[in-house]
């Protein structure tokens, strides 16, 4: 019965588009905040190496003049740490609506064949060229994560899970992290996440938890890890890989490889279990996790991303 509820609630879209809710119960916070989190001891050393080959933006100058003046959307500033921009139609096209000016901190990290004009954007043949060039970027991050953790995933297993890694990216983001516009560089981050301080890039990687006192993977965001596509890629996968490990064992999920791929999806989602059945007592975090891994599990099966590689 649940993945019926789920079946129905994948095909709506992604929760992380809605606008910011309230914070969760006492329940919730105190039961996501004492779950084991074990990469955020990794080094950034994991992160920070060159995976996709790209030219940086070493060679190009810092633009001279004021992006306020630019008129290109809605400026927010939030908790005091950082501008978040609501960026026009025309500036952004059908691409992410939210976005963090990282022109001056991302100098030298940011992949230049990712960071699309909205002119490249529009063109059918160099969206289908980032597509592309996207997807081998997953494969081989995806590949290279798991041979750093030595992994025993075999077969299925192992094809199922690199399938979810680019499920994960898909559904997070549609595969975006960079916008350009003439020489200024934003990263995408979610404008209405239950993170107090929007989550990042092509995973959505959380800077906080519930409360902005309160934050997470700061190593992460200290190496700038979101400035870079493939370290915000590898970042992402190296989570969902130690919530993967925790479904993997979970009795709840049985014997059934999807309901492993969908636990680990709601434990990299919401914090709150592995279990694909396990939900939250508090409504409207229920609702949340309902619709998202309904939305997993869909985009999972569908594989969307393969009609925009062939456009």
């Amino acid at each position: 019965m649940l993945w019926i509820v789920l079946m129905a609630a994948g095909c709506g879209g992604r929760p992380m588009e809605q606008d910011m809710r309230s914070m969760p119960n006492q329940d919730v916070t105190q039961t996501t905040l004492s779950a084991r989190m074990p990469w955020l001891q990794e080094p950034a050393s994991r992160w920070q190496r060159d995976f996709s080959g790209s030219r940086r933006d070493h060679t190009i100058p810092l633009p001279e003049g004021d992006l306020e003046q630019e008129g290109i959307g809605t400026k927010t500033r939030v908790h005091d740490l950082f501008d978040r921009w609501r960026l026009d139609q025309e500036i952004r096209g059908q691409r992410g609506t939210h976005y963090v000016d990282i022109t001056s901190e991302g100098k030298g990290l940011i992949e230049l064949e990712f960071a699309l004009t909205q002119a490249e954007w529009e063109n059918p043949l160099r969206r289908a060229q980032y597509h592309r060039a996207v997807d081998r970027l997953i494969d081989k991050i995806g590949q290279t994560m798991l041979a750093d953790f030595g992994s025993e995933l075999e077969g299925q297993e192992k094809e199922f899970f690199l399938r979810a890694l680019k499920t994960l990216a898909w559904q997070e983001s549609k595969w975006q992290h960079y916008l350009r516009y003439k020489d200024w560089f934003f990263v995408t981050v979610s404008g209405g996440s239950y993170n107090k301080l929007d989550d990042w890039g092509i995973t959505q990687i959380a800077r906080s938890s519930f409360d902005p006192n309160v934050l997470l993977n700061e190593n992460f965001f200290q190496s700038k890890g979101y400035c870079s596509i493939s370290s915000n890629l590898y970042y992402g996968f190296m989570e969902y890989y130690f919530c993967y490990l925790e479904a993997r064992e979970n009795p709840e999920n049985g014997p059934s490889l999807m309901n492993k791929i969908i636990g680990a999806y709601n434990r990299y989602s919401s914090g709150y279990s592995s279990s694909c059945f396990q939900l939250a007592e508090d409504e409207a975090y229920r609702n949340y996790q309902i619709r998202a891994m309904g939305g997993f599990k869909d985009k999972f099966i569908v594989k969307p991303w393969e009609v925009l590689i062939e456009e």
